[in-house]
């Protein structure tokens, strides 16, 4: 069974979180999209960073982003993917903080920048949408709670099955998470690139996948299921 928090209709994993703005009923989503003003970012380019203080959050057009921490030895844990849809920044507009991560374009990225005393109004003046954006915050958390776990108590292969199950798919998240790189996927899953490289290997030779123009391919998905531990 797939390791993700169930919620109703929402389902979360590391790289298959609803978008935060996907429960919002047709009209209130775009008087949301339609408000503030239009930014675009190239792949690439840092969009927010982890401990600044700002004052806006981002509604998602176009585009993904990976969203990761920076730890006190230097390593950076990406937690997951944002795109057409979703918010990013939320956190701090709600209690006024520093930036909890960061936000960098995978892709290139259209999104809409609201000020914290526009997103508040917007929030004060549709209620549901408001019940919402904290229902899907609080699954987040819930599912980074077991991404933590995971990180503490699995063996790097485990841990790296288990994301690559995540990545092979026909969805759009499948698909964007499929440009992460070595580096990226070491990052997503708290483990160094070379037993990343060193886990890829052990899985090519298994038969289990294969590189295609740089992005991995699975090759016998029931096989990475089992060592995943499903």
């Amino acid at each position: 069974m797939k390791r993700t928090v169930e919620l109703g209709k929402w389902r979360v994993g590391l790289f298959s979180q609803e978008p935060l703005l996907a429960a919002l009923g047709a009209t209130d989503r775009n008087t949301l999209l339609g408000m503030g003003s239009r930014r675009t970012y190239q792949a690439g380019d840092r969009i927010m960073t982890q401990g600044a203080t700002e004052d806006f959050v981002l509604a998602l057009s176009s585009g993904w982003t990976t969203v990761s921490a920076d730890s006190d030895n230097g390593r950076s844990v990406i937690f997951g993917l944002c795109g057409p849809h979703d918010l990013v920044g939320e956190l701090a507009i709600f209690d006024g903080g520093p930036r909890s991560a960061n936000v960098t374009a995978l892709t290139n990225v259209s999104a809409q920048l609201l000020t914290r005393s526009q997103f508040q109004s917007f929030l004060r003046k549709h209620p549901h949408a408001y019940e919402a954006v904290l229902r899907g915050m609080a699954i987040r958390l819930r599912a980074a709670d077991i991404h933590s776990q995971d990180l503490a108590t699995l063996p790097v292969l485990r841990r790296l099955a288990r994301l690559l199950l995540d990545v092979d798919g026909k969805d759009p998240r499948a698909a964007a998470a499929a440009r992460l790189t070595q580096n990226e996927l070491a990052a997503a899953i708290g483990a160094t690139r070379e037993s990343v490289a060193k886990a890829l290997a052990d899985l090519r030779s298994r038969d289990v996948l294969r590189t295609l123009d740089r992005r991995i391919v699975v090759i016998d998905r029931p096989a990475l299921a089992a060592i995943a531990a499903l």
